[in-house]
């Protein structure tokens, strides 16, 4: 019956029917008053529970945001709700975390109060009330331990007192109104008939509405709280939802009619409903206080949005078989992804962490102490074990330090605490391994803010390993010193690095050797700090030197070219410039190369030229000093030749520099693999060592083992290559050599050349033939003929072979130099072995090469040479040697 009902109530009938309405109307309100307590009671118990439920999961979410946010929500929610006496949160410790209102409690229920604390702790997610009284005030004290944060744990205990002081004197005051109906009854007869029809309905009417205010409040605190109510009649299988339900999966309400409890159902994720189904039956057969389930919900827009129900069965019939079940659904998405996404990156963490091999560490200025990670002790091959007990690892790290770098570490990290902490510490040191060796450590760390961005006594950060880096850097600066003392030892010559940027829009120089202030009357520093003051001295046009840079860069092919340079002291001088492009890993262009110094070579050819161009007037006119002429032009060639062996030699300098990268590179990566293998080894002898985790690492050993001894012998057979070529091509010594094994040694050094070329050479040289010549010259011949081949046998094509072969005949051993090039053209066979004829004219071709090669083969190994080409089908040059070179 509601309130308005009692209003209507037709007084006259009541006094019509005088004593016989009394009889039953005082039955009528002992039973409504009855009535009414129980129903006040259960429906307390029922909005506490709700109330209690939804804000203890608010507040689990609203927990990530801290304790001032608690505060708020519980204010509010006081200041909203006058029939809350007070909401109170405290944490696994019993303290006051946020409070409104007055607690109600008198000292004689503090034991009780202490033991109701414990019961929620030991019962989480488990809602339990108890009765509250003081003088007048009676209030009912709802309680529950919440979970909340990133890892679900129990955040505290939330306390909701709901006053029972205007219930109970209701009840009272009815209680009176019918005593004094009785009095009344008894001395006035139908007045006091008169009296109670106007009267009885009041407490009654005053319940009505507090239900009503009630319910009305707990839809604002829904609402608050973003919750949707649904209600189950379990005897029809109907269910009721409120809009606010199906607005949460995009619906109207209307469109989910039939609403069942296969709505629900139908609408859940479909790996969720079996479980779901079995809370839901749990909680019906008695197994559980409360519904509580957390499932996805097919959103209309096709999207699974995430919900969380609270129910509880609030009617059951005479034999406890469930009647009516009610809950609240909460769209819990957001939290869910609040979730999801911190795990990720927890794991995510956790996983650089281990992956990246670093030592994490943390320091409490205001404890004076210091935590570490277990990775922080693996790296020195020790177990955090080792350590439990120890409340401060500060001494730990100081004893592991490396007794040079003990102060200094400790320095830097005082005057880091006691300067900006705000800014990134960093710190190298030695730590002692486990083994007894030297770990080099790159630590770094930052102070952490607190929400004003001020430092806070925390300061955390990481420990790498870097001793690999360290003794990369240590090999580094060795190969460096090694190529500075041979490059420093080549004569009239300069070795150098440009860097180029990324397209080449400055010029820098990042290493020069010693030679420079021989060539250009500089020193190293100078010239490293401007390469200005070395390309200054060029008389070349600048411009036309960019642009043959500038096409070298393009079609990556060797820089080579002949200029003259003016001298800070006023000398010319000219020089050869031999350089490689290349692209470094960072994405940078550099040029490495070498400059001679060919200003006697110069000389002499022009010397040859102006003797070239008058020769035949002087015949005629000095035929006296022909003889001192022809030694003249004999000591000429014989400097050009030296010059020209210096040119090809410091391109091999370069090449071999080059080639020498690579399997250095590939021994230090097996070596710095071979120290990980090594720490795997130990972590795994620490928890135990397994056959199979030892057979895995001596297969690991083996193969590496195996690399670095292929990438050595590769270095040992360029250094070995090299240095026959160098010392033979440097003096004509005459020994007895095979044939097979100078080419392989050319074959050899070429190779640095040969790989930026698309183009092959195929050694096909007999292992059986042995010469007694001189294995110098003849080698230099096969280079020039290798080069001249790969310079004008194939331009303009993206491919071609080289073939060197060799056939014996009597005394003599025919060599053969063959390539499937464009060929020669008749009239240019007539030139070819003629001094400075040649097609590539000042893009650094001196016209000497072949001239060379037709005086070697015709003077000092006593053969001759012969060539036979035809436009676009090759050229072959032949050699034909005597087996034993003649005796001089």
């Amino acid at each position: 019956m509601e309130r308005d009902d009692y209003g209507n109530i037709d007084r006259r009938l009541a006094l019509a029917y005088g004593l016989l309405i009394l009889g039953l109307m005082l039955g009528v309100m002992v039973a409504t008053g009855w009535y009414f307590h129980k129903a006040m009671e259960r429906e307390q118990n029922r909005l506490a529970g709700l109330v209690t439920s939804v804000l203890a999961d608010s507040l689990g979410k609203v927990s990530f945001s801290g304790t001032h946010r608690m505060r708020l929500l519980i204010g509010e929610l006081q200041d909203k709700y006058q029939d809350l006496s007070y909401i109170r949160l405290l944490n696994p410790a019993g303290e006051v975390v946020a409070s409104s209102g007055q607690l109600l409690e008198t000292p004689q229920d503090k034991e009780a109060g202490q033991e109701f604390f414990r019961a929620l702790l030991d019962h989480p997610d488990t809602l339990l009330n108890r009765r509250l009284t003081e003088g007048k005030e009676r209030v009912r004290e709802v309680g529950m331990a919440y979970r909340g944060g990133f890892d679900n744990r129990l955040q505290g205990v939330l306390l909701l007192g709901i006053s029972e002081t205007g219930t109970h004197s209701a009840l009272v005051e009815g209680l009176l109104y019918v005593l004094l109906l009785l009095v009344a009854l008894l001395g006035v007869g139908m007045l006091a008939t008169h009296f109670i029809s106007r009267h009885f309905a009041l407490p009654v009417r005053k319940l009505a509405h507090e239900r009503a205010e009630g319910e009305r409040r707990l839809g604002f605190v829904l609402n608050a709280i973003d919750c949707a109510i649904w209600e189950w009649d379990l005897a029809t299988n109907q269910v009721t939802l409120d809009e606010h339900w199906a607005e949460m999966l995009g619906y109207r309400l209307e469109e989910l009619e039939p609403i069942t409890s296969d709505t629900a159902r139908r609408l859940t994720h479909p790996g969720e409903v079996e479980d779901n189904a079995a809370r839901v039956w749990a909680h019906l057969n008695g197994q559980t206080e409360r519904y509580i389930s957390e499932t996805r919900a097919l959103h209309k827009n096709g999207d699974w949005v995430w919900v969380r129900d609270n129910g509880m069965v609030t009617e059951r019939d005479e034999n406890g078989r469930p009647l009516k079940m009610i809950g609240a659904r909460q769209d819990i998405t957001a939290r869910k992804r609040v979730e999801q996404a911190a795990l990720q990156e927890s794991e995510r963490f956790k996983a650089l962490i281990k992956a990246s091999d670093t030592g994490v560490w943390e320091w409490d200025a205001q404890q004076q102490a210091l935590w570490c990670g277990a990775e922080y002790f693996s790296m020195l091959g020790r177990d955090m074990a080792e350590f439990a007990g120890i409340t401060d690892l500060q001494v730990v790290w100081d004893e592991l330090l490396h007794p040079e770098d003990r102060d200094e570490a400790v320095r830097k990290f005082a005057d880091y605490l006691a300067g900006d902490t705000m800014q990134l510490y960093e710190n190298e040191f030695r730590m002692r391994h486990a083994d007894g060796s030297w770990v080099w450590i790159s630590s770094r760390g930052r102070t952490l803010p607190d929400a004003d961005g001020k430092p806070t006594a925390l300061t955390v950060g990481a420990h790498i390993n870097v001793t690999s880096l360290k003794e990369a850097q240590a090999s580094l600066l060795e190969s460096q010193q090694q190529l500075q003392v041979i490059s420093d030892s080549i004569p009239d010559s300069m070795v150098y690095r440009i860097e180029c940027g990324f397209n080449g829009e400055h010029r820098r120089f990042t290493y020069v050797s010693r030679g420079v202030e021989q060539l250009h009357g500089i020193n190293v520093e100078q010239a490293l700090a401007d390469a200005q003051r070395v390309y200054e001295q060029f008389i070349i046009d600048a411009e036309s030197m960019a642009a043959y840079e500038a096409e070298c860069i393009a079609e990556m092919k060797t820089f080579r070219m002949e200029t003259e340079i003016i001298r800070p002291d006023g000398e010319h001088r000219w020089m050869l410039l031999i350089s490689s492009p290349r692209r470094l890993p960072n994405g940078y262009l550099v040029f490495d190369g070498i400059e001679l110094d060919i200003t006697g070579r110069r000389q002499q050819e022009q010397k040859i030229m102006e003797l070239n161009t008058t020769l035949e007037k002087r015949v005629a006119e000095r035929t006296a000093e022909l003889s001192a002429t022809l030694d003249n032009l004999q000591r000429a060639q014989e400097e050009l030749l030296q010059s020209e062996k210096l040119a090809s030699l410091g391109a091999l300098v370069a090449g071999v520099a080059h080639e020498l990268n690579t399997p250095i590179g590939n021994a230090l990566m097996v070596a710095t693999s071979f120290d990980f293998a090594r720490k795997q080894l130990e972590q795994g002898m620490q928890q135990g060592l397994t056959r199979s985790a030892l057979q895995d690492f001596l297969n690991e050993v083996r193969d590496g083992s195996q690399i670095i001894e292929r990438n050595l012998a590769r270095s040992a057979e360029l250094i070995s290559s090299f240095k026959q070529l160098a010392v033979d091509q440097t003096s004509y010594q005459r020994r007895p050599f095979g044939l097979r094994t100078l080419s392989h040694e050319i074959v050899t050094t070429l190779q640095p050349t040969l790989r930026k070329t698309p183009f092959i050479l195929r050694n096909e040289l007999s292992e059986d033939v042995v010469l007694d010549s001189y294995p110098g010259p003849l080698g230099q011949v096969l280079i020039n003929l290798i080069n001249n081949a790969l310079t004008h046998a194939f331009i303009g094509r993206e491919q071609g072979i080289i073939r060197l072969g060799c056939l014996m005949e009597g005394e003599n051993v025919h060599i053969t130099v063959c390539d499937d090039g464009v060929g020669i053209g008749e009239q240019q066979q007539k030139k070819i072995f003629d001094p400075f004829f040649t097609t590539q004219l000042g893009k650094g071709g001196s016209g000497l090469g072949l001239h060379i090669v037709y005086t070697l083969v015709t003077g000092l190994l006593g053969g001759r040479i012969e060539v036979r080409s035809n436009p676009d089908e090759g050229t072959c040059f032949t050699l034909i040697l005597p087996v034993v070179a003649p005796q001089y």
